[in-house]
């Protein structure tokens, strides 16, 4: 007999395949994001592992027949007789209380229930109960029970003892997420034994192993669970959850025509048109709603609020990259003061043997004068970089500009074995530009070429000029070079391959560049190199 639209076997079904598409899900994002780690690969793999047993097990739930469902049933078992095992090895992992005789037994005995499975020892027979088919359980079956109920209540326990040893509120957020989770997936997995052991309990639990992947991707969004790092646009999450509640308000409404239809018998399009409208009056309050309950939940704040707390973050973060630059700017001024102080040192020492000497004083005189304007400029240069002001576009020579800046890291290049060739044939072109503003391009570029060659190698700043058209710059380095999943997006704020970086260096630098209708291009090569290449109109 076929399956009718709200028969249990296809409510069963319908959670069963949204499990698995979401397990499967919850496995590629972790191992795309986190791949490196032991401990998410682990989970990653207990995650499949839950995705296939749903799978086959969707595939039974469809199938009316005894035989069918009973070799679809053998299938999911296979794969779920390794999901205990390998959740008590991601906890083991987690809560770094590791044993590995327990984890060896553990594999072993799994190992050998797996052998039994196309055997009557593990299933003998299949069963029709309320509406399902479900196994006969055999002795090496209920041995699986058994290792269903203690090696995740094991697991459990020592990620729960861990969530109470956490000091940090987040971490703590994040283990009480993932114990929650965990107990409910296992306990809603756990009742799908009950009626193959002719105890008359639907798995009605079965439709919550779908909540347990909601609430480890929340963790993953709000808690940073695995250390992955997902930042979801708002109105991602408003457009999946309008998607799920269109969805499903057009299942009710075909669920109500379908009631009235069976119970009263009519086939009136009137009526169906007024139980539209009735559900398109509660929708949008509904969707009012849900979009509240996600700020909440999600966001923790308004959509104002959010506005105005990205903005200050944006800001900060600007800030901060300007500030980094104005540092790194200040320690090549200092070491370029130093220069014209030990020349005025020197004159001071010989004072007082040739202080009648004219010839000693004259130059002398000329020398103050001028090492104290050179001094006097180079602090002006700090102050002018370091105040924010609106760009003043008047003639600068780049080379000049060029060579000043590389000269602020000339102690840098010594101390980090980086060798700094600077080739400029620009034949006196002039730019309209910011000269501040450039400079700071030029210290971001150089920086981040630096950052790149924490072993040494070699910089390469080359200025060309077209004639009559524009200025290439090119700035190259023998460094590690830039992940190509980042390279179509590293102009983007707050994308960044460094650990301590903000992603916004190369956004202003971005900026600046745009803003002096210039282009920029990047080329990069893993562990060969990166060379940008900035073009800029005379």
């Amino acid at each position: 007999m076929p399956a009718t639209p709200f028969s249990p076997s296809v409510l069963y079904a319908f959670t069963c395949g949204l499990t698995c598409v979401l397990a499967a899900s919850l496995a590629l994002l972790v191992l795309w994001k986190n791949a490196r780690s032991p401990v998410a690969r682990r989970w990653a793999t207990m995650c499949f592992l839950v995705a296939a047993w749903a799978f086959w097990n969707t595939i039974s739930l469809l199938d009316q027949t005894a035989a069918g469902s009973l070799k679809y049933l053998r299938l999911a078992d296979a794969f779920a007789l390794f999901i205990p095992v390998t959740f008590l090895h991601f906890a083991m992992r987690f809560a770094n209380r590791f044993k590995a005789g327990l984890l060896k037994i553990s594999y072993l005995i799994t190992g050998a229930l797996a052998l039994t499975v196309g055997t009557p020892l593990f299933v003998a027979e299949g069963q029709k109960k309320f509406g399902i088919w479900f196994e006969v359980g055999g002795p090496t079956f209920l041995a699986f029970a058994i290792l269903f109920v203690l090696l995740p209540a094991y697991g459990i326990y020592l990620i729960y003892q861990t969530a109470r040893a956490a000091s940090d509120k987040t971490k703590q957020a994040q283990f009480f997420s993932l114990f929650f989770a965990c107990a409910l997936g296992f306990g809603g997995g756990f009742m799908w034994f009950l009626p193959a052991f002719n105890i008359n309990i639907p798995p009605i639990g079965g439709h919550l192993i779908a909540l347990y992947c909601v609430i480890v991707l929340y963790a993953i969004v709000r808690y940073r669970f695995l250390d992955i790092q997902l930042v979801i646009r708002r109105s991602l999450v408003y457009s999946i959850l309008i998607t799920l509640l269109t969805t499903s308000y057009f299942g009710l409404v075909y669920l109500i025509e379908r009631i009235f239809q069976n119970s009263i018998g009519y086939k009136s399009a009137w009526i169906s048109i007024l139980s539209f409208g009735l559900m398109a009056l509660v929708f949008q309050p509904l969707k009012s709603a849900i979009q509240k309950l996600v700020d909440w939940l999600v966001f923790r704040s308004t959509q104002e609020e959010l506005g105005k707390r990205m903005e200050l973050l944006e800001q900060q973060a600007l800030l901060n990259e300007k500030l980094k630059a104005v540092s790194t700017l200040a320690a090549g001024m200092a070491h370029e003061i130093k220069n014209p102080l030990t020349i005025l040192q020197t004159y001071a020492q010989f004072i007082p043997e040739k202080r009648h000497d004219d010839a000693f004083i004259t130059t002398l005189q000329e020398t103050l004068s001028s090492e104290t304007r050179r001094i006097q400029q180079i602090v002006q240069d700090l102050l002018d970089f370091a105040k924010p002001k609106p760009p003043r576009m008047q003639p600068v020579d780049l080379a000049g500009l060029i060579q000043s800046t590389t000269n602020l890291f000339s102690g840098e290049f010594i101390k980090r074995k980086v060798n700094c060739e600077v080739h400029c044939d620009l034949n006196g072109a002039l730019l309209q530009a910011d000269r501040d503003q450039l400079r700071q391009v030029l210290i971001n570029l150089v920086q981040n070429a630096l950052d790149a060659m924490p072993a040494g190698g070699k910089l390469s700043i080359q200025g060309t000029v077209i004639p009559d058209e524009a200025v290439v710059l090119k700035i190259s380095d023998t460094g590690e070079g830039i992940p190509k999943h980042l390279l179509p997006k590293i102009f983007d704020p707050f994308v960044t391959g460094k650990e301590t970086g903000n992603g916004l260096g190369l956004t202003m630098v971005y900026s600046i560049v745009q803003a002096h209708r210039g282009t920029i291009q990047v080329d990069s090569t893993p562990e060969q190199g990166t060379t940008f290449t900035l073009r800029f109109p005379l």
